[in-house]
């Protein structure tokens, strides 16, 4: 059964054959050293929210990175909500969780899940410089991916369900000070439905490409998107004069999970 994560389906709504390219034949390309040094740090700062959460000695970590503790602390400071676990029936860091969908298997892991009796949180940590709008989030398969599997896979509705991406390195443009923001999500039944319907939609796209075999077909429409491919001259989408190609298209489909 073919696992699908929130990145694998942003890859094939936005071009089957990069998704082919990415996921079916394993191919990667080399990120730069600024995009290499910040994914790195990201996975420190998950890392070391985990550790918090199962109780492990954090203070060798935040003494050797001073970036680390000030994101913590400042996030501590604004956000206290986020530690207190009164009337939490249930907290876990790194949590994974699973469905069966049109068989696929639809999977998340949550950098937190708090439930309390009559409601349940999904918080996401984001090491972006610069937070995304809540339209582009509301949009994203990880807000959407997330939100449905927790409404399937629990006695929640989805009316009492919500998403929280914070920020934790958005330095304020006034004061130049670290500022961690959040945007929350709150869901809906009508959202659950639609999101049931474009699942649906993209597991039997899926479906029927697989049946056919590769290759996959490329994108006939915004061809923009072809230029800033890493598979741009593997396509043979490049400009005659293309000698390199830029690899920007990294934020226009975040973190993809494999």
């Amino acid at each position: 059964m073919l696992r699908l994560s929130q990145g694998q389906l942003s890859l094939l709504e936005y071009c089957p054959r990069r998704y082919q390219h990415t996921i079916l034949e394993s191919l990667s390309v080399p990120s730069s050293p600024e995009l290499l040094a910040a994914q790195q740090w990201g996975d420190r700062f998950h890392l070391l929210m985990q550790q918090r959460e199962m109780g492990l000695p954090i203070d060798p970590v935040l003494q050797a990175d001073t970036e680390l503790q000030t994101c913590l602390t400042q996030l501590q400071a604004q956000a206290p909500e986020l530690f207190d676990t009164t009337g939490e029936v249930f907290r876990q860091s790194e949590h994974e969780r699973s469905l069966i969908f049109q068989n696929f298997w639809l999977t998340g892991v949550y950098d937190l899940l708090r439930l309390w009796g009559d409601r349940a949180e999904i918080v996401d940590w984001k090491t972006y410089l610069q937070p995304k709008s809540l339209v582009h989030l509301q949009r994203d398969w990880q807000t959407r991916l997330y939100l449905y599997v927790l409404a399937e896979t629990t006695d929640y509705p989805p009316s009492a369900i919500s998403m929280t991406y914070w920020f934790v390195r958005t330095v304020d443009a006034q004061s130049g000070k670290l500022t961690p923001q959040q945007v929350r999500i709150p869901y809906s039944a009508p959202q659950h439905q639609q999101t049931r319907l474009d699942l649906e939609r993209l597991t039997q796209r899926l479906t029927d490409l697989l049946a056919v075999g590769i290759p996959f077909p490329q994108i006939t429409d915004e061809l923009e998107k072809c230029d800033r491919c890493p598979f741009t001259i593997r396509c043979q989408r490049a400009h005659t004069n293309d000698l390199v190609t830029e690899l920007t298209a990294f934020e226009e489909i975040p973190e993809v999970v494999i």
